[in-house]
């Protein structure tokens, strides 16, 4: 650790430009929570929006996200992370400017694709500067900041701002996040001015990195148990996490998202943890993997149990947060997916994974707002309430990919903080 603190004092000049990146990507990820689970009952009764249409709504910001990380990687490894963020950072902080400003669902769809657009500069360009200012040695460390600041943001997007629009217009609340944004992004750009980016790698853009990932069996295996931990996570945390709570225990909204607000917590705590963990252990990262996968898949199975037994509401949060356990070791599979490849493709494997990842939960946020739609409900001073056969069946069906992330995960080669494949 004292080598980490040396090479934090000796880049401290480019913390101006660090630090507005790092808050701009907690900034991104408040858009991706706040929007539309905590809202989800106001974006029914104020616009008449049904759960697909809702559903649809972080999906839109997401597909676009996730799309875009393939590209970004590649442009993040030629022109590094700074430059890239010049461009997206104004695109994100536009949409989210203008969304709160407009009532069509058209146009809502058509703002979140803008700032998902947008945000998908951010991280990216962060792990592409900060290898370039830290030195991989350090990395893990200080993706575990990053990772516990971007998580930061998502916390803001749960209790504090289901708290301010009981006083404010959500509209109001999220047009004045959006200015923000644009304060930072002004911050940036003047840190970008005095600070000197990481410098233009030489040779053409080529897919050939992006390739290598693919044809790496590893690649899909890590790849998928990532995927099964955060997607189920994130769905939970953005799209029906509070809904549910509100819906099968009748907590109250601010109960809800307080439940919503502990889970944040928990994630990052353990996301901050997980990666000096892994450093403690030698860069171990196979028991952490074997460890989060088996309780995504235990706590999915007393998810189920809790739903059909109509265990209480205390049940559900506890189950909530050990979710938030199992998606905390996000950064271990991320440093695992980059360590079966090569040191050459380490920001493509990065955007790869975060690709997947992004792109299951915007097809899972469908197929939640299609399943929940299907079973209909009852309608409640404008909102619709959800039966318990909805929610049954939705974590009865998630036994089968945590079961298999489970099994595959002992598959997972151990990597030791070391790459498996040379560089060119």
């Amino acid at each position: 650790m004292s080598y980490f603190f040396r090479t934090l004092m000796k880049s401290r000049g480019s913390m101006l430009l660090f630090l507005p990146m790092l808050f701009l990507y907690a900034s991104s990820y408040f858009q991706r929570t706040a929007v539309p689970g905590t809202i989800f009952n106001q974006l029914q009764t104020d616009l008449n929006l049904n759960a697909f249409q809702i559903a649809a709504m972080g999906a839109s910001f997401i597909y676009i996200y996730a799309l875009s990380q393939t590209i970004v990687g590649m442009l993040a490894d030629k022109y590094g992370g700074a430059r890239i963020v010049t461009y997206g950072g104004l695109l994100f902080c536009a949409g989210t400017l203008v969304f709160p400003l407009l009532d069509s669902p058209g146009g809502l769809y058509l703002c979140r694709m803008l700032a998902g657009l947008g945000a998908s500069t951010m991280y990216l360009s962060l792990v592409k500067e900060t290898d370039h200012i830290f030195g991989h040695k350090n990395y893990a460390v200080v993706m575990g900041v990053v990772y516990f600041v971007g998580y930061g943001g998502g916390l803001c997007g749960t209790l504090p701002f289901e708290r301010l629009i009981t006083v404010f217009s959500w509209k109001n609340v999220l047009l004045g996040s959006g200015i923000l944004s644009f304060l930072l992004y002004g911050l940036f750009l003047l840190g970008k001015r005095m600070v000197p980016p990481s410098g233009v790698t030489p040779g053409k853009l080529s897919f050939a990195p992006f390739l290598k990932v693919l044809r790496n069996p590893w690649s899909w295996l890590i790849l998928y148990c990532s995927t099964v931990n955060f997607a189920i996570y994130f769905i939970i945390q953005t799209v029906f996490g509070k809904k549910f709570l509100e819906d099968f225990t009748g907590m109250s909204s601010s109960g809800a998202a307080a439940c919503i607000f502990a889970l944040t917590c928990v994630c990052m705590t353990v996301l901050f943890s997980s990666s000096i963990l892994s450093r403690l252990m030698r860069n171990r990262r196979k028991p952490l993997i074997l460890f989060s996968t088996a309780l995504c898949l235990l706590n999915t199975i007393l998810m189920t149990l809790a739903i059909y037994f109509e265990f209480s509401g205390s049940v559900f949060a506890l189950c909530y947060l050990l979710y938030a356990v199992a998606s905390g070791f996000s950064v271990v599979f991320s440093m695992a997916e980059q360590e079966v490849n090569a040191p050459d493709t380490m920001t493509q494997a990065t955007g790869f994974i975060n690709m997947i990842n992004y792109l299951a939960v915007a097809l899972f946020s469908l197929l939640v707002g299609m399943l929940l739609d299907a079973f209909g409900g009852r309608e409640v001073s404008g909102a619709v309430v959800y039966p318990k056969e909805a929610y049954l069946t939705l974590f009865a069906l998630l036994l089968i990919p945590s079961a298999l992330s489970f099994f595959g995960s002992f598959l997972i080669p151990e990597t030791r903080g070391k790459y498996l494949h040379h560089g060119e």
